[in-house]
């Protein structure tokens, strides 16, 4: 019980960690990404990343990884960096935490057996998500889907390793 309490404790101090962490983070984008529309898209052999779409489960985001081995980016294919900064919509569930209500941020997983994040868990196993702007939901334990732009960005957890590499923002519960 007691070491449940505190994988609980844990995973709850690193989901206030990622939220605080993300606001910095999105400012500081926000400021680094102000560059030229022709630098988002490759004029002559791509359309812009906003109108790809994907309906996606998290088998298509699954990849070759030894389990315990660091994450290194040339791990991913050439198809899960396709989906970066498209519309992605997934199925899956809710991460459980404290906060039951309200949540506008959230961790996305494959299951519900309170796996897929943190220590020891498949990196891609987990999106986090933050949804758009004035929404929010509740926790459930049953599946959901959600929708929204879907990008690569490793975060790192509170041991220095990297816990999750995928994020959805401006996401909308379906």
């Amino acid at each position: 019980m007691k070491s449940n309490f505190s994988v609980i404790l844990l995973l709850t101090s690193t989901c206030f960690l990622w939220s605080v962490r993300q606001s910095s983070t999105e400012a500081q984008e926000t400021i680094t990404s102000a560059k030229p529309a022709q630098e988002k898209t490759n004029a002559k052999t791509k359309t812009p990343a906003a109108n790809k779409k994907f309906d996606l489960t998290f088998d298509d985001l699954k990849f070759e990884m030894e389990k315990g081995s660091p994450f290194n980016r040339k791990l991913l294919t050439p198809k899960i960096n396709g989906y970066h900064n498209s519309t992605v919509k997934l199925r899956g569930y809710i991460r459980p935490s404290f906060t039951q209500s309200g949540l506008s941020k959230f961790i996305f997983v494959r299951d519900n057996k309170e796996c897929c994040f943190g220590p020891g868990a498949a990196i891609f196993d987990c999106v986090l998500v933050r949804l758009e702007a004035g929404l929010e939901t509740d926790f459930t334990v049953r599946p959901i889907s959600i929708e929204g732009k879907f990008s690569l960005k490793e975060y790192k957890g509170p041991d220095g390793n990297v816990w999750s590499i995928y994020r959805m923002t401006d996401a909308k519960v379906k």
